[in-house]
């Protein structure tokens, strides 16, 4: 699973985790690995994009169903 991010101050990121289950752990953490208000610009999951909209917070909740 790879996204591709917008962080608050302008700059796009990218992170890979090994799934979905990872991304939701990482999130868990005490310090997450993307913050939460950062905007989502693209997600690939198995290589495929992922349609979503939103922030890091609300694919959070969306893949933690």
């Amino acid at each position: 699973m790879k996204i591709t991010f917008k962080t608050l101050d302008g700059r796009t990121l990218n992170k890979e985790f090994i799934d979905a289950n990872d991304f939701i752990r990482q999130q868990n953490l005490e310090i997450p690995a993307i913050d939460d208000s950062a905007k989502v610009v693209e997600v690939l999951i198995d290589e495929k994009s992922y349609d979503f909209t939103g922030n890091i917070a609300d694919l959070y909740f969306k893949l933690n169903k």
